[in-house]
C-alpha cells in the first residue's frame, strides 16, 4: 500500500515511525509547511520525499491512502477537494489512534530496555558468582582428591605398622621362651648349689640372680606385650578412621563434581540469558 502523510509535526513523526516498521507499507511522501518539521529528518534518512505542498501529489496514480494528522479544517478541505475519487483519507481522529499505538509501543519498548538492562546486570552477577564458585569448587575437588590419596598412603603405613607390631609379638615370644629357660637354669643351679653345701654358696648367689633376672625379664616382656597389643588396637582404630576419611573424601569429590556440573549448567543458562538480553536490545 502506497501512503502519503500530511503533517510533519510530532503526530506525523509518530505515524511515520509506526509505518516504517510495516514491510507492506510504502510511504511515498510526507508534507508540512515548516521546513524544520520534526518528521522531516527521519523521512529523509529513510529516503522518503518531503514536500510543503501536497496538493499536486494527490493525483499520483500510485497513491492509495493519505493520512492527515494536522486536524486543521482547511487542510482537510484541500484533501477532499483535490484528491482522486479512489483515494482513501484517514482523518486526524483515526490518525490519533495510530499515534496512541506508537506512544504505547514506545513506552513498552522503554520498559523492555530498562528490564533488559536490569537482566543484563543480574546475568553478569550470576556469571561472576558462578565463576567464583566454580573456581573454589575445583580447588575443593583437588583438595578432596589429595585427601583421598593421603588417606590411602596412611592406610598403607598403618598396615605396615600393624605388621611390625605383630613381628614384635613374635620377638617377645622368643624372649619369653629364653626367660623360661633361664629361670629353669637358675632353679637347677640353686638345687646343685644346695646339694654341694658350703662349696656351692657362691654359685647359689649367682643362681638366685639368674632366677630374679628371668622373672624380671618375664614381667617386662608381659608389659611390652600389653603395650604392643594396645598399639595394635590403636593402629586398627586409626586404620578404620582413615578408611572412613577416605570414604568421606571420595563422597566429597563426587558431590563436588555434581556441583560443578550444576554450575556449568547455570553458566549455560546465564549465557543464554545474555543472548536474550542482547536480542532485547536489538528490538
Amino acid at each position: 500500500m502506497n501512503i502519503g502523510i500530511v503533517g510533519g509535526g510530532r503526530g506525523g513523526l509518530a505515524v511515520l515511525t509506526l509505518l516504517l516498521t510495516i514491510p507492506e507499507v510504502n510511504i511515498l511522501w510526507i508534507s508540512d509547511v515548516q521546513d524544520d518539521a520534526p518528521a522531516f529528518p527521519k523521512a529523509e534518512a529513510a529516503g522518503i520525499r518531503t514536500v510543503k505542498d501536497f496538493v499536486p501529489l494527490l493525483q499520483d496514480p500510485d497513491l492509495d491512502l493519505v493520512i492527515e494528522v494536522t486536524g486543521v479544517a482547511a487542510v482537510q478541505g484541500l484533501l477532499n477537494e483535490h484528491k482522486r475519487p479512489d483515494i482513501s483519507i484517514m482523518d486526524a481522529k483515526a490518525a490519533r489512534l495510530l499515534i496512541t499505538i506508537v506512544e504505547i509501543r514506545e513506552e513498552v519498548n522503554n520498559k523492555i530496555v530498562q528490564n533488559a538492562k536490569e537482566l543484563a546486570s543480574l546475568t553478569e552477577e550470576i556469571n561472576n558468582s558462578a565463576l567464583f564458585i566454580r573456581q573454589n569448587m575445583q580447588n575443593l575437588t583437588s583438595e578432596a582428591e589429595n585427601l583421598a590419596t593421603f588417606g590411602e598412603n596412611l592406610t598403607e603405613t598403618s598396615q605396615t605398622a600393624k605388621g611390625e607390631a605383630e613381628k614384635t609379638q613374635e620377638i617377645l615370644g622368643l624372649i619369653e621362651g629364653i626367660s623360661k629357660t633361664t629361670r629353669i637354669i637358675g632353679l637347677n643351679a640353686s638345687i646343685e648349689a644346695a646339694r654341694v653345701g658350703k662349696a656351692g654358696q657362691g654359685f647359689s648367689v649367682v643362681a638366685e640372680e639368674i632366677r630374679q633376672l628371668a622373672e624380671s625379664t618375664t614381667a617386662s616382656t608381659r608389659k611390652v606385650a600389653d603395650i604392643t597389643e594396645n598399639v595394635k588396637g590403636y593402629m586398627q582404630t586409626i586404620h578404620q578412621g582413615i578408611d572412613e576419611a577416605k570414604a568421606i573424601a571420595h563422597s566429597q569429590a563426587q558431590a563436588t563434581e555434581a556441583v560443578l556440573g550444576a554450575l556449568n549448567t547455570l553458566a549455560d543458562v546465564s549465557n543464554r540469558l545474555q543472548q536474550l538480553t542482547h536480542n532485547l536490545f536489538s528490538i
